[in-house]
């Protein structure tokens, strides 16, 4: 029988996490598995868009609750002739200035479609979130900046591009903490990232305990038939008896 996970009402993001990291060492679930798990339960655009790859040293599976960071285009304001806001007030909260621990979370960064020819971050705020708040990784729709920095991370940095050209001028940041639109992808507060050499999925926070139960009995399911097929039995007989592949 596969294994069960379940959170307690009273876990915070620590504990969470590391009951997360606990379930994953025993069943070695993957991104394949949560994605072919959240295919089950009805979840649709779980997956972010294949674009976006591990940037940094990070690349084995790795986890958090989403702490979501929402972007925007810069547009006119009520009046075309009044002074504009600085841009760095346009984009100041980027850095998230109410968190002071990130521990146990994912800094996810969105304005819908993939911003690839402006970056989300950079090298010294990237250092900034998981070296100094502590977040276990970031996701950006889109492009970060500074190569050379990003490249040294030890968490995973998931974006789409590097470029030289910041956000400044052209986008502004609507809401921190709330939600943010990845792609075609809602990323709510609480959410579950997963991101690891396939790809990145997210969990709806309230489908974490069946996303990883199922996850962990597919991973077993797959792991026998794979025995048998190494033992010459013939796969398409297996994936009809078994109903998976």
């Amino acid at each position: 029988m596969s294994a069960e996970f379940a959170l307690e009402p009273a876990d915070d993001e620590i504990a969470a996490h590391a009951k997360v990291a606990a379930f994953l060492k025993e069943t070695g679930v993957s991104t394949c598995a949560v994605a072919d798990a959240l295919d089950g339960l009805g979840v649709a655009n779980a997956v972010l868009d294949s674009g976006l790859k591990c940037l940094s040293q990070g690349g084995t599976m790795s986890f958090g609750a989403a702490f979501p960071v929402s972007w925007a285009p810069v547009r006119k304001g009520s009046s075309i002739v009044r002074p504009g806001p600085s841009t760095w007030s346009e984009v100041r909260d980027f850095l998230v200035p109410e968190v002071t621990d990130g521990s146990g979370r994912f800094y996810v960064a969105g304005a819908g479609p993939l911003v690839t020819e402006a970056a989300l971050a950079g090298g010294m705020s990237t250092t900034y979130l998981i070296e100094t708040l502590g977040f276990e990784g970031m996701v950006l729709g889109g492009a970060i900046r500074d190569q050379d920095l990003v490249a040294q991370v030890p968490a995973p940095v998931v974006a789409s591009n590097f470029i030289p050209t910041d956000t400044q001028g052209a986008y502004r940041v609507v809401s921190a903490g709330d939600r943010c639109l990845v792609g075609s992808t809602v990323i709510v507060n609480g959410d579950w990232i997963f991101t690891d050499g396939n790809g990145t999925a997210v969990v709806p926070h309230d489908l974490l305990g069946e996303t990883l139960t199922a996850a962990a009995g597919i991973e077993e399911r797959e792991a026998a038939t794979l025995t048998r097929v190494r033992s010459g039995e013939r796969l398409p007989e297996l994936v009809d008896a078994l109903g998976q592949i």
